[in-house]
């Protein structure tokens, strides 16, 4: 897990990670009730990894810190929608949204860096269960094995709990093109093309989003170039730092 997570191209996922949760109406209701998104975009997305890095990389105290952070957030936030309650530290949505975490880690490390064989899929799924528990899941509630997780993914995304709300659709607008200052707006753009192709056809669609031959030409060229410039590059540049310090 720590190989997998030191690399800062996961970054190009954050917005896919993202929309797949804001296809969870319960998700995307407390988002957009307890959220400042995306005024604060940048902030926000910092904050989130530098909480991230240190359940990873951090010390057992920074590990047990940054749980508590992650619980103190989770704990603020309550209500309801379309009739029905949600909770953040409710065990389904934060199995939801790790969940959208894990797969897209995976799915871009190997689009990105070099594919994983089998078997380093299954320790990166097992490693990626202790983080898991830090961020509030109970461990019974979290797919025991890579075949399982993908079993639990694939009945998420088949299943009637994702759908468009209306709450959704407008963080997930806000989430593609983020009212950000013009010298970030040209790499955003960029990733949006790369997101639509990464995003999963059901979430795609849910969304009345299209991956075409610009979105799909945007991944392949960048993957592409990804592959051939990350091992010339000095970690400094490719790792984040708290990887880094870690090692």
């Amino acid at each position: 897990m720590a190989e997998v997570n030191r690399e800062r191209v996961l970054l190009v996922g954050g917005q896919r990670a993202l929309v797949m949760q804001l296809a969870h109406p319960l998700v995307a209701a407390g988002v957009a009730e307890h959220s400042d998104f995306p005024a604060r975009a940048l902030q926000r997305l910092r904050r989130t990894l530098d909480l991230s890095l240190a359940l990873i990389y951090g010390t057992e105290a920074e590990a047990e810190a940054a749980s508590a952070g992650i619980r103190a957030v989770h704990d603020r936030v309550s209500g309801s929608a379309g009739g029905r309650p949600y909770d953040a530290n409710d065990p389904d949505l934060l199995l939801w949204v790790n969940a959208t975490l894990v797969d897209t880690t995976l799915l871009v490390y190997e689009r990105f860096v070099r594919p994983l064989s089998e078997p380093d899929r299954r320790r990166y799924y097992l490693e990626s269960v202790d983080a898991a528990e830090l961020f509030g899941i109970p461990r019974a509630v979290i797919p025991a094995d890579l075949v399982t997780f993908r079993s639990y993914l694939r009945g998420m995304l088949e299943g009637p709990d994702l759908r468009a709300s209306a709450e959704g659709r407008r963080l997930v607008a806000d989430v593609l093109r983020p009212p950000l200052p013009l010298v970030f707006r040209v790499p955003t753009a960029a990733i949006r093309q790369i997101t639509l192709a990464l995003l999963p056809e059901r979430v795609r669609s849910m969304f009345d989003l299209r991956a075409g031959l610009r979105s799909r030409a945007s991944l392949a060229a960048a993957s592409r170039a990804s592959r051939l410039v990350l091992p010339v590059l000095p970690p400094a540049i490719r790792q984040f730092g708290a990887a880094r310090r870690a090692s």
